[in-house]
């Protein structure tokens, strides 16, 4: 009886056991899709940029030695080892310029990052709070610029910012400024452009998080008090804790016992003799 009934379930497992197989290929292959592009489109060009770092300048064409070459065969392709040097590198520490330029790419990026998400927020806040039927349009206009070349979008930028630009034609003829601004070619043109490049991607994540935030949760949090409301619950702690004034603290959980047992009672008297009067 065992074997007998043995039999079905293994028959069934190996019918099973191709789409197990096919169901399996494809979860790979999903995960295998990206590595690949990473691999070929990001991993492979830097190696190859690795490899010209540690090659000397040359007048020729391309503008090095080549070195770590497969033309000249296993022996030469190890032989190129030895020709392998780190003076580039060593440069980039000798020369004020690289290192300065470096502080001044990071400065400009963390200026960019909190200017972004400083107007990025309120967007992606106010899509996430909108009312579910205009969220996918809201959705369609911080994506519409990706619809238009990147290049274009600049020389707009560069259009509207110029002294004879847009902005200093509206400025001047609102009679806000008597003289065109100089914008262009700053540090100013240099974060606008910035800031409205990498706007969608600020706002997005942001909104997809805040989407889904519980918002009754930060409203019962608000409700007992959190963050900032100043409540007696938390003077008391205060008190007792952090001034470690007990006798202070002691008479304001007096009073705070008195404000909520002396309403109650008179209104069980009041309900108490509104009973006596009905009987």
């Amino acid at each position: 009886m065992t074997n007998i009934a043995a039999a079905p379930s293994s028959a069934e497992t190996a019918a099973q056991l191709p789409t197990k197989l096919a169901k399996g290929f494809v979860d790979r292959l999903v995960i295998i899709v990206p590595y690949l592009w990473l691999l070929f489109f990001f991993l492979v060009p830097f190696i190859i940029v690795f490899k010209i770092s540690l090659s000397q300048t040359a007048i020729s064409m391309p503008p090095y030695t080549p070195v770590l070459d497969f033309g000249d065969g296993i022996s030469g392709f190890f032989a190129g080892f030895r020709e392998l040097n780190f003076d580039n590198y060593t440069w980039l520490t000798q020369d004020a310029l690289y290192f300065n330029a470096y502080v001044t790419s990071l400065i400009i990026a963390g200026i960019s990052t909190v200017l972004t998400l400083v107007v990025g927020y309120p967007i992606a806040y106010g899509m996430a709070r909108a009312p579910a039927t205009i969220r996918p349009t809201l959705l369609m206009l911080v994506i519409l610029p990706f619809w238009t070349s990147f290049l274009i979008r600049v020389y707009a930028w560069i259009g509207i910012l110029k002294p004879e630009g847009l902005l200093n034609q509206v400025l001047l003829a609102t009679g806000l400024i008597s003289q065109p601004l100089v914008i262009l070619n700053t540090y100013t043109a240099i974060f606008i452009g910035i800031v409205y490049s990498y706007l969608p991607f600020m706002v997005l994540p942001l909104y997809s998080s805040l989407e889904k935030m519980d918002y009754s949760l930060i409203e019962a949090a608000q409700d007992l008090g959190c963050p900032q409301t100043l409540m007696i619950g938390k003077t008391l702690w205060n008190e007792f804790f952090a001034n470690r004034d007990w006798p202070v603290s002691s008479a304001v959980a007096v009073i705070l016992l008195l404000v909520l047992t002396v309403p109650i009672m008179f209104f069980q008297q009041a309900q108490a003799k509104a009973q006596e009067q009905g009987k």
